[in-house]
C-alpha cells in the first residue's frame, strides 16, 4: 500500500472537498482523484462517497482513515529516528492528553523537559481524535495517552498514576454558592446550573451518577466540548462545573475561581497512563512516559494518593 496515497487520502478525508485537498497539496484535482482511485483499487472498495457539498469517508473509508493515522505516523517517526544517526534518543512521540483533567497542565512542562533532555526527540501533543484514546492508542495513532481510566480495553494496558478527587468550581465574581465555607453538598449543588462535557466523557458520567445515587437532579444548562470555552463560561459567571482539583489548578487563575469540596459524597476516578500491551514502547517514547510519570509525582496535591499501579486485561486493583 502506497503510503503517499494514504495521505492524499487522509487529507481528503480532513478537508472534505477534493479540490480544497487538491490546492493544500499542491497537486492537479485530477491526479488527486486518480491516486484516490488506484488506492481504492488496491483496497478493493469504495473510501468515499460524492455530497452536494463535498465528499464523505464510507465506513470502509472511516476504517482505514484510522490505520492511515497510525502508520502515517510511524512512517514519519521512522524518518525522524533514522535521520537522527542513533546516537541520542530521537524520534516521533505522540502523546494524547485527556479533556477535562490535569493532562492538559503538563502539556507545556513536558515539552520543556523533552526539548531540555532529549532535544532529536520530536514530541507530538494530542487532545482530539476521532476515536477515544484508548482506541488510538491501540491503533497506533499515539504513543501513549494519559486519561481516565475508563476500565478493561482489550489490548491496552492501564498504569494507575494518580486519584483524583473532584470539586465543584464557580466564578470567583460571584457570591459563595454555600455557606459551609469550602464544601458544599449535593442538594446544595442541584439548585446551581451546570456547564459539563457531553454525557460520554468521564467527568459527565461521575458526576450524573453521583447526583443520581443521591436521588438528586444535576441542572445542566449546557455542553461544552472545548475545554478553553467551558473555562471562560465559568469564570465568566454563567454557570459552575466540576473538575479534579489539579485540573482546576491547570485550567483557572488562583483568583478567578472558587473550588468547593463536596462534603457528602466521593467523586473520584483514576488518571491512568494507557501504553499498548503487546507493542513495546520505542526507546523514545519509553524516555518520554518516564518524564511524564515525574512530571506527575512532582504536581502539587498528589502527596498521600496511592502509590501507582498497573492494570492489564481487565485486572484492577
Amino acid at each position: 500500500m502506497d503510503t503517499r496515497r494514504l495521505g492524499y487520502f487522509v487529507r481528503v478525508v480532513d478537508v472534505g472537498n477534493i479540490t480544497r485537498a487538491a490546492d493544500s497539496l499542491h497537486i492537479t484535482q485530477s491526479a488527486l482523484s486518480q491516486h484516490i482511485s488506484a488506492l481504492e483499487h488496491d483496497v478493493k472498495t469504495r473510501l468515499l462517497e460524492r455530497t452536494g457539498r463535498g465528499v464523505v469517508a464510507t465506513a470502509s473509508g472511516r476504517s482505514l482513515y484510522r490505520y492511515a493515522q497510525g502508520i502515517l505516523r510511524l512512517e514519519k517517526a521512522a524518518r525522524i529516528d533514522l535521520r537522527a544517526g542513533g546516537d541520542t534518543p530521537a524520534g516521533l512521540v505522540t502523546v494524547g492528553l485527556a479533556s477535562y483533567s490535569m493532562a492538559p497542565g503538563l502539556a507545556v512542562p513536558l515539552l520543556r523537559a523533552v526539548r531540555e533532555r532529549y532535544p532529536n526527540i520530536q514530541l507530538q501533543l494530542i487532545q482530539n481524535l476521532t476515536v477515544v484514546m484508548s482506541q488510538a492508542v491501540l491503533l497506533g495513532q499515539v504513543d501513549m495517552a494519559l486519561i481516565y481510566d475508563p476500565g478493561y480495553v482489550k489490548g491496552v494496558v492501564f498504569e494507575h498514576v494518580l486519584e483524583e478527587d473532584f470539586c465543584l468550581v464557580s466564578s470567583a465574581r460571584l457570591p459563595s454558592v454555600t455557606n459551609r465555607g469550602d464544601t458544599i453538598t449535593l442538594k446544595e449543588a442541584s439548585r446551581l446550573g451546570f456547564i459539563l462535557p457531553s454525557e460520554v466523557h468521564t467527568v459527565r458520567r461521575i458526576t450524573d451518577a453521583a447526583f443520581h445515587a443521591a436521588g438528586l437532579h444535576c441542572s445542566v444548562v449546557a455542553e461544552i466540548e472545548p475545554g478553553m470555552v467551558l473555562r471562560d463560561a465559568v469564570v465568566s459567571g454563567l454557570g459552575v462545573t466540576v473538575l479534579p482539583l489539579t485540573a482546576t489548578r491547570a485550567h483557572f487563575a488562583p483568583d478567578e475561581v472558587r473550588a468547593y469540596r463536596f462534603a457528602d459524597s466521593q467523586l473520584h476516578t483514576a488518571m491512568s497512563l494507557c501504553t499498548p500491551e503487546v507493542q513495546p514502547l520505542s526507546e523514545a517514547a519509553a524516555l518520554v512516559a518516564d518524564l511524564l510519570r515525574t512530571l506527575i509525582r512532582d504536581q502539587p496535591g498528589t502527596a498521600g494518593r496511592r502509590e501507582p499501579s498497573v492494570s492489564a486485561n481487565g485486572v484492577h486493583p
